[in-house]
């Protein structure tokens, strides 16, 4: 497990982006797929893609739950809360399902609390200064 509250704020906010990509990614693939068959192997990576994402972002808020001692300002004021609002509310889907409604809904209710404070290109900013 990485100690959260020990990233700089550059570390942070690339791991931030990196989930925000990650999701755009599923998404991309997903309505692809969606369109025609998708072979299983591209389907069982969609999948695991999308369940590490899920229980990574799970793992960063149970983890900062129980862990408040330390830490930036960027942490507890941006990132927290936008972790924390992704893992009760965002990728709610059957990973396996169907690429229904529900499915990209879920998707796109992460995104947007994972972007709720800073948007994508503020994320990759900080990541790159």
């Amino acid at each position: 497990m990485v100690k959260l509250e020990k990233l700089s704020d550059k570390q942070l906010a690339l791991r931030m982006s990196k989930y925000i990509a990650m999701l755009e990614s599923i998404r991309v693939r997903a309505e692809y797929f969606s369109a025609g068959q998708c072979p299983k192997k591209e389907r069982d990576e969609l999948t695991a893609d999308y369940v590490s994402t899920r229980d990574s972002l799970k793992e960063d808020w149970q983890y900062l739950n129980f862990n408040r001692n330390s830490g930036g300002k960027l942490l507890w004021d941006k990132y927290f809360p936008s972790v924390s609002e992704a893992a009760a509310w965002g990728l709610y889907a059957d990973p396996e399902g169907d690429f229904n409604k529900e499915y990209f809904k879920s998707i796109d209710d992460t995104l947007e609390r994972l972007t709720k404070y800073y948007s994508y290109d503020y994320w990759q900013i900080i990541a790159e200064l």
